[in-house]
């Protein structure tokens, strides 16, 4: 029969990476910030989540989850910038170092064997499908691009949404930008999330394998 690269589970380990390793750490954080918690608290909390996903990971599979470990790395960053005082422009832009941070790493991971997206959907899937992942890397040429393809955008487009918050900091007014801030970022891993998922169904579809 034909068989994707999904889970023992039967889902998709794209999306299931994208739930656990990205959504969940990003609502502990804003959903504590709504709740009227402070920034440092919301932070620290989207960190504990992010580093016990990759501990979760690391005893169930044996496995490092890399996106995890790079949204607790964007947490973490938040967290120390956190602790540095400033006027209220500085203290909108210094999102903008975590979220470049992000995309440094992932446009690095380009350069390498193993695209960040391609470690994270490695590790978000079962043991069977975690050998299937390591013979089409190695095999198919193909299979890797497009993982670095993922990797690249998701680079890129985290890399401009850094950029981009620049001049409206320095443009908007700080209760504006307060709240523009967390709908940019939203709107920008919501995107990203949505092509992810899509473009993995692809990519299963041309390189399942009979079974």
């Amino acid at each position: 029969m034909r068989d994707g690269l999904v889970s023992a589970r039967g889902k998709n380990p794209t999306l299931s990476l994208l739930l656990w390793d990205v959504a969940l750490p990003l609502a502990a954080y804003y959903g504590l910030r709504l709740a009227g918690q402070g920034e440092q608290v919301s932070l620290l909390a989207g960190a504990g989540v992010a580093a016990a996903r990759i501990a979760w990971v690391a005893v169930r599979d044996r496995a490092f989850d890399g996106f995890a470990a790079l949204l607790a790395g964007v947490l973490g960053v938040g967290l120390v910038l956190s602790l540095v005082t400033g006027d209220a422009k500085f203290l909108l832009l210094k999102e903008s170092f975590g979220t470049a941070t992000a995309a440094i790493v992932l446009l690095l991971s380009c350069l390498s064997r193993t695209p960040m997206v391609l470690v994270a959907v490695r590790a978000g899937s079962s043991a069977a499908k975690r050998a299937e992942i390591d013979r089409l890397t190695d095999e198919v040429p193909g299979f890797r691009r497009a993982f670095t393809r993922m990797s690249a955008v998701w680079g890129v487009a985290l890399l401009l949404e850094a950029a981009v918050r620049v001049p409206l900091v320095y443009t908007l007014s700080a209760d504006v930008m307060n709240a523009l801030s967390v709908v940019l970022l939203l709107a920008v891993i919501g995107g990203l999330s949505l092509w992810s998922v899509r473009h993995a169904e692809k990519v299963q579809k041309k390189h399942a394998v009979t079974t």
